[in-house]
């Protein structure tokens, strides 16, 4: 393979892959990735200054463990509808890779709609808990900031990794091909002869 065809080779892959882990209509999902990442960067950034500012200086970050609470919050909450989309949940494969045919296509159909209802029941929940927050003015112990828009924020978050499960089950049932990429096996990233 000369060395044109061979970035030719990586061009294409980089583009397959960046279409697979942004689609263009998804603005919402590649929005959700950068913030996740800031957040663990800022908690990995208050977990050593906090480290540095206690050992060193005898002087702990006020409130630096419910700012790294609320950060884990974004981060899990904001991670669940890109996982969703990209269908990339922890699985037992063992029984699902006996499945051939229609009887896949039912356990796929069957655990996207699980899926989907369980995330918006968990959604609600949260929802329910974010009004009894407010509704008794809950605030955090140390920074007291109202807890009541953190909940609704989680709510929103996993009500739409259930709209996003939603969607992916419609796909389904239209005839789509999921994640049809990333069960593709024949992408081979060419190396310099």
């Amino acid at each position: 393979m000369s060395r044109r065809d061979s970035e030719m080779a990586d061009r294409e892959l980089t583009d397959e892959l960046a279409r697979i882990a942004a689609p263009p209509r998804a603005w919402a999902l590649r929005l959700l990735g950068p913030i996740a990442a800031v957040c663990l960067f800022g908690m990995m950034a208050l977990t050593f200054i906090g480290v540095v500012a206690r050992y060193f200086f005898n002087r702990p970050i006020a409130g630096g463990e419910e700012i790294q609470s609320f950060l884990l919050g974004f981060i899990i909450f904001g991670g669940i509808p890109l996982v969703t989309y990209h269908q990339r949940h922890i699985a037992v494969r063992s029984f699902a890779a006996l499945l051939k045919g229609r009887a896949l296509f039912v356990q796929r159909v069957f655990v996207l709609g699980l899926t989907g209802f369980g995330f918006a029941f968990m959604g609600y929940l949260l929802y329910l808990q974010g009004a009894q927050l407010q509704e008794e003015g809950t605030r955090s112990t140390f920074l007291n900031l109202p807890e009541a828009p953190f909940a609704y924020i989680f709510a929103g978050l996993i009500t739409a990794a259930g709209i996003v499960a939603f969607a992916l089950l419609i796909a389904l049932l239209r005839g789509q091909q999921l994640a049809e990429a990333y069960e593709r096996t024949d992408i081979d990233i060419a190396s310099p002869d």
